[in-house]
């Protein structure tokens, strides 16, 4: 079936920043993730940044305080962490947007390089259809590794994710109604799915990228205001 979506990366786009650290220091001090642990995170973090790693070892190595724990009680952590601490975060600019397209009847898809697993509750709490995103292994006593499994849903594999969760839904995007929203040139294989490509806060090769284009938006948005 034909449908309309809404396509939203979220790092960078629904809020300030890069979750995936938030999440590391969110379970530091949930006393989940070692100091050691942690600075071996950061450390990466800052070999990515220089093109010294790929994403996905970077990742790893951000998340292996996972290792060994169990599917429920990172759940647990994680509909903690969206409630505390990424709920808050959110534009709101962003989040009327995202309202905005379920009113107007959209299905509403998180697309993200962010691992997914730690994303998975904004589903009941946004009421959108899924979130697509980074995938960590669990083996077969339903225990994380720590280890990324498959690609990093950056560039590229967001329209091949995409194009996977749709086959299996029996669904087709309709290209004519359909918007995503993205901050970087990493999210424009996604964007050009949809007539209506909106950049947020757009980092400098995605605004040159969409200058000229006659469906194509800037808009900027801003964090909530701290209480």
């Amino acid at each position: 079936m034909q449908k309309s979506y809404a396509l939203f990366d979220f790092d960078g786009t629904l809020r300030k920043g890069d979750s995936i650290v938030s999440l590391c220091l969110y379970a530091h001090r949930r006393k989940l993730c070692t100091t050691g642990q942690l600075l071996k995170g950061i450390a990466y973090a800052a070999g990515y940044g220089l093109h010294l790693c790929s994403a996905e070892r970077a990742k790893a190595a951000a998340l292996c305080w996972m290792k060994g724990r169990l599917v429920p009680e990172v759940e647990a952590f994680s509909m903690d962490f969206c409630l505390h601490v990424l709920v808050p975060q959110l534009y709101p600019e962003g989040l009327k947007a995202l309202r905005q397209e379920q009113a107007r009847g959209a299905s509403v898809l998180l697309i993200t390089a962010s691992p997914s697993f730690y994303l998975e509750p904004l589903e009941t709490m946004l009421g959108v259809e899924a979130v697509i995103g980074t995938r960590m292994n669990v083996d077969d006593r339903e225990r994380y590794t720590g280890d990324i499994c498959g690609d990093n849903c950056r560039g590229v594999q967001k329209p091949l994710r995409l194009a996977e969760y749709l086959a299996a839904r029996g669904d087709r995007l309709d290209y004519d109604t359909s918007s995503a929203y993205g901050d970087s040139a990493s999210d424009l294989n996604m964007l050009e799915l949809c007539a209506r490509q909106v950049g947020v806060n757009p980092k400098p090769k995605l605004r040159k990228a969409l200058e000229g284009r006659k469906n194509a938006e800037i808009v900027h948005w801003t964090p909530p205001e701290k209480e």
